[in-house]
């Protein structure tokens, strides 16, 4: 930290132009990554399900439909079977199956007539497209039919889009759109709130710079990443919230150490390299626990989860790297222009009121109300406890599961073709199981296993194909994929006897396989995380109390958070707070492992600027209770600040029109703002006060480890106008 603030001292020019430099070069690198990015992501790409679509691609000439297309013959007749609709019926299908990069088709009319591929009034046929390939070039093929065919008259037909293909292309295109919306209506809210909580128009510029580096930065970083793994669409969403977050949340620890080392006396140079030897190095800690959780959440086999690690991992890295370098070196440029511009200055001499005193730590609200939880610890600890339990109460009741066209507004074709397949299409082809046999299998063998399939609840059709060293058996059923009916449909087809090896696919298989794959790595993950911290914390205050206590009290934020997501986005209550969506009775199953793994990374953020200013006026003082009002008092305005202009920031995702971005919006900002007030407010003092100096207590050993890798805050320099020689 000494080199840093050395660096940004002694050569802030120089800092500058390299972070500018670097700045262009990444501007260029990513300008194209939203054209490589994928709408999909979701599945366990090592499980049974991605197998046997991997063999089906390799082996066989069929599979699940990703596209249907409903053909309306309302301008053919009134019915697919006229002979108008059915030659061109008839022609489409073989127009389609000539589209290069379509490996099949199946339409009402190519298939014999069957039933299920029609309505119950004749007025509407389905046809199943198969596009092959990883999403990128499916969604290539899917681009040149949409262009092709969608929003036209074919031969008197009218065709709809819809599958998974089509809804991963939709949310993809809505999700940037959301994005300009929440730009257009949280960053004007958020430069107003910025000049208010920083004073000058200067220094509320500050948090915009980090803000900018660290997400033109990712968008680089991301582009790089598409020409080896797969990136959600998603992540520059994510990027853009969490850059502006962290730049908020950085800017302000540091500016308002800054303007204290400079009421204290210090000249800008010394200031300077006091603010990045101390609040600096809380910064990168800070940064180091999100880092933690997003690591971990690279265990996960979901591309989806991992894309959305990797952006944040560089958004934080970036966002912290440019606190610690960029950001001193533009105070050590502004100096004590810095308060620049003050408007709260300018309206107060309109208003002919004279400058405030600067106020002492006793005089703040937040001074106050530490002393008045630490008077009265149980009383207050036993209540907020209460309420964050009561909060926390339909976490009990939480189900998962993948997410659908369902997800998108239903002024969307994908999601108007989804609502129409399920309300008048039972036996749709998009919840086709694919049960692959993956070995030698007789002909006998192979008819005896179909026969069996065929005999399963809710089985209306299934069709055989032989391939090489094994073969492939279609399984239609007249089920919700999505339903507890074709879970135990899928139990059902997995313990079928075959005499060989049996894989299953299909939607169902994959939202079966996608939750165990949570289920199975989430403890590890939870438990690297919170071994992680621990370790972390530790090593910033030497205590063994104070981590577990952090610990337990993020869990327990987290329940309450995780509650309310429960309650209004699975049960849908009070959907008229965060805007209209469709409640399946679910969540999307990645989202609250995401907001598990960032939230209690973002929590500890606080946790951490809070402890240290704990730490360093229990140092002076000598007494906890104390040490936790004017540590409160001193982080109190900083730490409520930056949580409602990060909760600002992740709300505007409850901006969006995809129900799973909304419900990551809403479940951050919740998570922010629940851990920034009652917990740091209340809980925290009321617990310190209970332990006292207990809270600071390590065993002998630790004790001696703590003194070999503290990470504590270094004493600032002494109170004169020099800083030391590098």
């Amino acid at each position: 930290m000494r080199a840093f603030a050395w660096l940004a001292v002694n050569r802030p020019k120089v800092v500058v132009a390299v972070v500018f430099i670097l700045l262009v070069l990444a501007g260029v690198g990513g300008a194209s990554v939203q054209q490589r990015l994928s709408g999909g992501g979701f599945w366990n790409a090592d499980a049974e399900s991605a197998r046997a679509a991997r063999i089906l691609a390799d082996k066989y000439t069929t599979g699940t439909p990703n596209v249907v297309i409903v053909v309306d013959a309302s301008g053919a007749g009134d019915s697919v079977d006229t002979a108008a609709a059915t030659a061109a019926g008839l022609k489409l299908t073989k127009e389609l199956a000539a589209v290069s990069g379509v490996r099949s088709v199946n339409s009402y009319w190519s298939t014999g007539a069957l039933d299920f591929l029609r309505n119950g009034d004749r007025s509407r046929a389905l046809v199943a497209v198969d596009i092959p390939g990883d999403e990128l070039a499916v969604d290539k093929v899917l681009a040149h039919l949409l262009d092709t065919y969608r929003d036209r008259d074919y031969d008197g037909l009218r065709l709809r889009f819809g599958g998974a293909a089509v809804s991963y292309h939709d949310v993809t295109a809505q999700l940037s759109h959301d994005l300009l919306v929440t730009e257009g209506v949280s960053i004007p809210i958020l430069l107003i709130l910025l000049v208010l909580v920083f004073g000058s128009l200067v220094a509320a510029g500050l948090p915009l710079i980090l803000g900018v580096v660290s997400i033109v930065g990712t968008f680089g970083t991301l582009r790089l990443l598409t020409e080896f793994t797969q990136i959600s669409s998603y992540a520059l969403n994510l990027t853009t919230v969490l850059g502006l977050g962290l730049g908020i949340d950085y800017s302000l620890f540091l500016v308002s150490r800054f303007r204290e080392e400079r009421r204290a006396g210090r000249e800008v140079p010394a200031a300077v390299y006091a603010t990045v030897t101390s609040a600096g190095r809380t910064v990168l800690f800070s940064a180091a626990t999100i880092v933690v959780a997003m690591l971990a959440m690279l265990l996960f086999p979901m591309p989806f989860l991992r894309s959305l690690a990797a952006a944040c991992l560089s958004v934080t890295l970036l966002a912290a790297l440019a606190t610690v370098t960029l950001l001193p070196a533009l105070l050590m440029l502004f100096g004590h222009r810095i308060e620049a511009l003050d408007v709260r200055r300018g309206l107060r001499r309109l208003r002919g009121r004279p400058e405030p005193e600067p106020k002492r730590p006793e005089e703040g609200i937040w001074y106050r109300t530490a002393r008045r939880v630490t008077a009265h610890p149980m009383i207050f600890g036993i209540a907020a406890l209460i309420l964050v339990v009561l909060l926390g109460a339909p976490f009990a009741g939480l189900r998962v599961g993948l997410t659908d066209d369902r997800a998108l507004p239903s002024a969307v074709e994908s999601r108007q073709v989804g609502d129409v397949l399920r309300a008048e299409f039972p036996t749709a082809m998009t919840g086709q199981f694919d049960v692959v046999v993956d070995g030698p299998i007789t002909g006998a063998d192979l008819a005896a296993l179909a026969s069996r399939l065929r005999e399963l609840p809710h089985v209306r059709l299934v069709r055989t194909q032989t391939g090489p060293g094994g073969a492939h058996l279609a399984v239609l059923p007249d089920l919700d994929p999505y339903s507890p009916a074709a879970d135990a449909l899928l139990a059902s087809i997995r313990a079928t006897d075959s005499g060989a090896p049996l894989l299953v696919g299909g939607p169902t298989a994959e939202n079966a396989d996608t939750k165990s794959g949570l289920v199975q790595r989430l403890p590890l993950v939870v438990s690297l995380i919170v071994v992680a911290m621990l370790v972390l914390l530790f090593a910033f205050t030497g205590s063994v109390v104070l981590p577990v206590k952090a610990v337990l009290l993020n869990t327990l934020s987290l329940s309450a958070t995780f509650g309310a997501m429960v309650y209004v986005f699975q049960d849908g209550h009070l959907k008229w707070l965060v805007g209209d969506f469709t409640e399946t009775g679910y969540l999307a199953a990645p989202v609250p492992v995401l907001v598990f793994c960032l939230a209690f990374g973002l929590s500890m953020d606080y946790e951490v600027f809070l402890l240290s200013r704990i730490a360093e006026e229990y140092r002076v003082r000598g007494v906890t209770a104390d040490a936790v009002a004017y540590g409160l008092a001193r982080t109190g305005r900083v730490v409520t600040a930056a949580a409602s202009l990060m909760a600002i920031v992740t709300v505007g995702l409850a901006f969006s029109q995809v129900s799973f971005t909304k419900l990551m919006g809403v479940g951050l900002s919740l998570a922010v703002l629940m851990d920034a007030t009652l917990i740091r407010g209340v809980l925290v003092p009321a617990l310190m006060r209970l332990m006292g100096a207990a809270n600071w207590w390590a065993p002998g050993f630790l004790r001696r480890v703590h003194r070999r890798i503290a990470l504590s805050e270094e004493p600032t320099p002494p109170r004169v106008n020099h800083i030391p020689t590098q």
